[in-house]
């Protein structure tokens, strides 16, 4: 299958008579028609393309579902936020003076009165230290490509409700299947409705099956991962849109509501990605990844590089935590090629992230959240496809009532 072809058995959404988009800004190792490979381009070549980028663009908004990358809105606030990748940032016993950042996800620097700073969750009466900033050079539009990710051999003999979950959400036409233009890859082909299959990625490494986490005797998901985003840059799906968005299929989602989250937000001539965890070394968590065009573009432009350089089957710490998942070496490998990092709490309800949870089950990792009055975009994890599509219904229900 030519790479330019639509096939129903592979995406959701989009049109066969529909023009390909190619990336318009081209960051540090790009992927866009052509891998491009080591190249490094100028902060000053991004910000010409982004603008130029931003000259061509209608101001308008659009709704969720619309096909294609929207246009991005002229400008009206000229910097912001982000955090500096956690090796540039000050751990919690140093003075963050020098920094003005912190390495702990969530944490915030502030100036004490013997003139050190500290990081800490909050500081009442305390200064806080300047954030650090940069250009914004594009608001973009809000057209999402979606995908999920069904594994069948876990390496476990538990019980996967995976597919049964994602067939479930396509029949509903809910989760991914409410955006733009939405994919499913997995380690096999099977059937999630008719005329749509998962789509097969290869164990081209050998490295699908190397390490199982002791916690839950499941394989390590990197090496699968890696094939996936290399599938997808070679089908150039996402290209159209202006967000890639990965889901857990145990996630419940609601793309309106990433939607209404994202509106206005601004991107650097970097890309961005959110973080949505606190209180951890690295808060990147999976059940809802969001990359901005650019991020990803940087990300797949990448992987072969990082793949190397990064320790993923060892992972941090020295091994302390096991080899990284995917969203680790997600995060790991943007933040070595320069993708801005941007703290974004409201994205996720994750019982995963201890922070989510209510101060008596901080150590209770199989929590799940309460749905009802709930309004992140996602709520994390409900694996049952009963509790899933009701927790889904409890949180849609108070969400509307607002």
């Amino acid at each position: 299958m030519a790479p330019a072809q639509l096939h129903a058995r592979e995406l959701e959404g989009g049109s066969d008579s529909e023009a390909m988009l190619p990336p318009t800004l081209h960051p540090v190792g790009y992927w866009g028609w052509k891998k491009l490979t080591g190249a490094v381009a100028s902060a000053t070549v991004l910000l010409a393309a982004a603008a130029a980028l931003i000259n061509l663009a209608v101001a308008g908004r659009h709704p969720a579902g619309m096909e294609g990358a929207q246009d991005a809105v002229v400008l009206d606030q000229p910097t912001m936020e982000f955090t500096p990748p956690r090796q540039a940032c000050s751990k919690t016993s140093d003075n963050c003076m020098s920094t003005g950042c912190c390495a702990v996800s969530g944490l915030t620097c502030f100036k004490q009165q013997s003139g050190q700073g500290k990081c800490m969750k909050m500081c009442d009466g305390c200064e806080r230290v300047a954030p650090h900033v940069k250009p914004v050079v594009e608001r973009p539009g809000l057209s999402f490509f979606c995908f999920s990710v069904y594994t069948s051999n876990t390496g476990t003999t538990k019980k996967s409700t995976e597919l049964e979950l994602l067939k479930e959400q396509k029949r509903r036409g809910v989760s991914i299947f409410r955006c733009a233009e939405s994919a499913v890859y997995s380690d096999v082909e099977v059937p999630i409705a008719p005329g749509m299959s998962t789509i097969k990625v290869e164990d081209v490494k050998n490295d699908f099956h190397f390490a199982k986490r002791k916690s839950t005797g499941a394989w390590v998901n990197t090496g699968m991962f890696i094939q996936v985003w290399k599938k997808i840059g070679e089908a150039q799906y996402w290209a159209r849109h202006n967000y890639v968005v990965k889901v857990d299929p145990d996630a419940v989602f609601f793309p309106n509501k990433l939607y209404e989250k994202l509106r206005g937000r601004g991107v650097t001539a970097q890309g961005v990605y959110f973080e949505n965890c606190k209180y951890v070394d690295y808060g990147y968590f999976g059940n809802l990844e969001v990359f901005s065009k650019i991020a990803f573009g940087t990300l797949l432009g990448n992987l072969d590089t990082c793949y190397t350089e990064v320790p993923w089957k060892i992972g941090i710490k020295n091994g302390k935590y096991g080899p990284m998942g995917e969203d680790l070496f997600a995060q790991v490998c943007m933040d070595s090629k320069g993708v801005t990092k941007v703290e974004a709490w409201d994205l996720t309800t994750d019982g995963a992230c201890e922070a989510d949870r209510p101060e008596a089950q901080k150590k209770n990792k199989k929590y799940q959240p309460t749905c009802a009055g709930t309004s992140t975009p996602t709520i994390h994890p409900f694996k049952d496809p009963k509790e899933y599509f009701a927790c889904m219904e409890a949180a849609e229900q108070s969400y509307s009532a607002i």
